[in-house]
């Protein structure tokens, strides 16, 4: 019996890692919408830092009526497993970020700092601007790669043998 091609894949690409990355990657890999946060043990981030992470990320893609938030989805640790394997530099550059938005929260609520952070993502003026685009690139990318992101919020199905190809139901579209 020969294993199957994905098995194989899996194998091999995991062989390419460092074991403690791979690691990280099966406990993070769980995102069925029943999972949460329990299975993954945050190794870069302090829990104070992880609750403020995850306080800004459920703000950028926040829970609604259609699908689960950035929480939900495991974004938070997505970007634990991402930056504890990363460059000294985007670490660094983490913990100044978060550190610039805490400080900030203490004058304001997080809701404002937010909003005033992603006023300048055109163009960043301040430390806040700055990390603000990594924070929602992070965020964005994370939540996307989740299979609430994928499946639930964006109605992926898989790969599947199309007969023909569906025309665009969009009202919009219809005259073109």
């Amino acid at each position: 019996m020969q294993p199957e091609r994905r098995t194989l894949l899996k194998i091999l690409s995991a062989t390419a890692l460092p074991l403690d990355t791979v690691q990280a990657a099966i406990q993070c890999a769980g995102t069925a919408p029943a999972s949460d946060l329990a299975n993954y043990k945050f190794v870069f981030f302090t829990p104070g830092e992880q609750a403020l992470l995850e306080n800004l990320m459920e703000l950028i893609i926040p829970s609604d009526a259609h699908s689960p938030g950035a929480k939900a989805a495991r974004v938070p640790a997505f970007a634990d497993l991402l930056i504890s394997t990363g460059t000294d530099r985007a670490r660094s550059a983490w913990k100044a970020g978060l550190a610039a938005f805490a400080t900030a929260a203490t004058t304001q609520p997080l809701e404002a700092v937010l909003a005033k952070a992603a006023d300048e993502e055109a163009s960043p003026q301040s430390d806040l601007g700055r990390f603000f685009i990594d924070l929602k690139r992070m965020t964005v990318d994370g939540y996307y790669t989740s299979t609430l992101g994928i499946m639930q919020e964006l109605g992926y199905i898989g790969n599947q043998h199309l007969t023909s190809a569906p025309g665009c139901d969009h009202p919009e579209h219809k005259g073109n």
